[in-house]
This record gives C-alpha cells, structure tokens and sequence, in this order.
C-alpha cells in the first residue's frame, strides 16, 4: 500500500512532467523531431595502412633425455583495416576496398621468401607448380588440399598469370626445373610412397 503523502507526491511529478511533455511539443510546432536532431554517425578511425594479426601457437614437448625441446605449430592471420578517408572524400564517397589475396600475390611471396632464402625463386616456384601437377598430392587432408589449390593455377578463375607459370603446370616431365632449382618444396613437406 502506498502512503497518501507518497502518492500525492508522486501523481503531483506525474502530472507535472505530463504537462511540460504537452506544452513544450505543442509549443516547438516541430512535426518531425527526427529532421531537427542531428547526430554524427560514430566510427572507428585507424591510421592509414594499419593492420591486425591474431597469432596462435600449439606446442608439443618432445621426450628426450637431458634436453628442453619442444614441437610447435604456429598460425598467424594479418588482416588490413580500412584507411581513413581523405579530406576530399564525401560521405558519399568513402567506400572501402576490398582487400583479399589472389594467386599473383602468393607466388610473388613465395618467389620473395624463395629468394630471400638464396634460391632461385620463380625457377623453384615453376618446379612447385610442375610437381603438385605430374604427383598430385590433394588427397592428404586439409594441408594437401592447400597444396593442390595452392600450385594448381587451373583451380582458380584466369588471373592473368604469366604465361611460364601456366605452362609449368601443363608439362608431364619437371626434370628442366630440377637443373634450375636444387629443392622441391613438396619433398620438403611431404614424401612419395612407393
């Protein structure tokens, strides 16, 4: 039960503020409240050309007398943010671009990392791209089907690849590529069962 005093305070604000809402919306002649408040749409801003990572690292400790040693797995992911918009930029304007890795992007980072290492990168990025075709290796889970997607430029729509690159895959025999790169870089992830 309420107390007297309680509810004629309380109907007292209720009514007041009743009153206010009325008089004020019939004193403003404002029809549409949504056309005279305006607010800025919020954003996140990142300086131009930043980027975000995650890192995860699974590691296996190996059983070997009077030795640490310890088996691991690292995944990394980079992803780039939108850059903020120019000045020049209207809102009409700002669209963010679509950033994705396609076919040419890998092999020019495998060419780098190949040569940055002191091999011969094209010749043993051609090589790759021969052997994953002449010993298909798709059937080996989830890194074989990387592998098989990878250094088989046929799985992908044309991307205006070099004509040397398409060529590598479409030859049976790999031997010229032996002479001009020393390593298989499928050898070195997987072996072949006779």
């Amino acid at each position: 039960m309420i107390a007297s005093g309680n509810f004629n305070t309380l109907s007292c604000t209720l009514l007041a503020l009743s009153w206010q809402f009325t008089h004020c919306a019939a004193g403003s002649k404002v029809k549409d409240i949504g056309a005279t408040v305006t607010r800025q749409i919020r954003s996140l801003g990142f300086p131009e050309g930043s980027g975000m990572g995650i890192f995860f690292a699974i590691g296996i400790p190996l059983d070997i007398p009077d030795r640490s040693v310890t088996f691991s797995f690292y995944f990394e992911a980079n992803y780039l943010l939108p850059d903020p918009p120019s000045v020049a930029e209207t809102e009409s304007e700002q669209t963010f671009h679509r950033r994705s890795i396609n076919r040419s992007l890998a092999y020019q980072l495998i060419e780098s990392k190949l040569d940055g290492a002191g091999y011969p990168g094209r010749s043993c990025l051609l090589r790759s791209i021969c052997e994953a075709t002449v010993n298909p290796v798709g059937n080996n889970g989830l890194l074989g089907d990387i592998i098989h997607i990878l250094f088989t430029p046929s799985t992908s729509a044309a991307e205006n690849l070099p004509p040397e690159i398409i060529d590598a895959e479409n030859m049976n025999d790999c031997v010229n590529f032996h002479k001009r790169c020393p390593i298989s870089l499928l050898d070195l992830i997987s072996g072949t069962q006779q």
